[in-house]
């Protein structure tokens, strides 16, 4: 599988919103063309619903234009690159065969352009979606895929749904895929959260926030203690930048993704500086 075209939507996009005249017509333009194909990938038929997920996530808004954007990305060909450091992972890691999605990113999140860079990604059972824009650059690109792939290898090791989840292996996960970045890439590339409290940590973070939650079930729950929440005073990143420290503080510079993937993420805990 791999790299799905999304170029030859993106091209058939263009030229049906071209023709929209009103915003109602660009957001069905969008259904049809972008979102309809992406059902069979997460298992339902509730096309608004996706839409609107999608959005959220970072997917660009029906009423932006990207017929500079797509100029852009065919010089750049996201799509090899992409498909060139799967192959490279997937026999690397004997990993699964997923489909592999490229779609522009929303121009109207500063939030993702500060935090992110202009890229981030979404992983599930079946496949991987990757939201860019035509300035990420290659190295960023490269960092993406590795991160959103070794998901796709984790949850194919632990076998684990959405739903199963406990918070300690959505944060190791998350560390992990990072660990995997170091490995291919370098420090340098791994994601700015992965260092942001080094100069300003505080142990009652992890005291009051994520120690009496670790084994709180379902994904979806884990989101304030991952991303940080504003509304309950949870720093930003938290469970990100924990999951990765509680990571390299468990593992040696001999121990490669292949060694860590099958890992129970109880073992990561109890081998880190977070085990009392």
């Amino acid at each position: 599988m791999g790299v799905v075209r999304t170029d030859k939507w993106l091209s058939a996009y263009i030229y049906k919103w071209n023709k929209a005249r009103t915003i109602e017509e660009k957001v069905e333009c969008q259904r049809e063309v972008i979102i309809q194909p992406l059902n069979d990938l997460f298992s339902t038929t509730d096309i608004l619903g996706l839409h609107q997920y999608l959005l959220q996530l970072g997917l660009f808004h029906p009423e932006q234009t990207i017929d500079i954007e797509y100029e852009k990305w065919q010089k750049k060909v996201p799509w090899l690159i992409v498909q060139k450091q799967f192959n490279k992972l997937k026999n690397k890691w004997n990993g699964p065969d997923v489909k592999i999605y490229i779609l522009p990113l929303t121009d109207q999140n500063r939030f993702l352009e500060v935090e992110l860079g202009a890229k981030t990604g979404l992983t599930i059972e079946k496949g991987i979606l990757l939201f860019i824009r035509s300035y990420t650059t290659t190295e960023d690109l490269l960092a993406l895929i590795t991160h959103e792939y070794h998901h796709a290898c984790r949850l194919a090791a632990t076998k684990q749904t959405e739903d199963e989840m406990v918070l300690l292996e959505s944060m190791v996960m998350e560390g992990l895929a990072e660990k995997a970045v170091e490995e291919e890439m370098g420090a340098l590339a791994c994601a700015t959260w992965t260092s942001r409290y080094d100069n300003s940590w505080n142990v009652d973070w992890y005291n009051h926030w994520i120690k009496p939650n670790l084994r709180v079930r379902g994904r979806q729950k884990h989101l304030p203690y991952l991303y940080g929440s504003e509304m309950h005073g949870i720093p930003l990143w938290l469970g990100y930048y924990i999951g990765y420290k509680m990571v390299n503080s468990a593992t040696s510079h001999t121990d490669t993704t292949n060694n860590l993937l099958h890992i129970p993420a109880e073992t990561i805990l109890e081998r880190s500086n977070f085990r009392r």
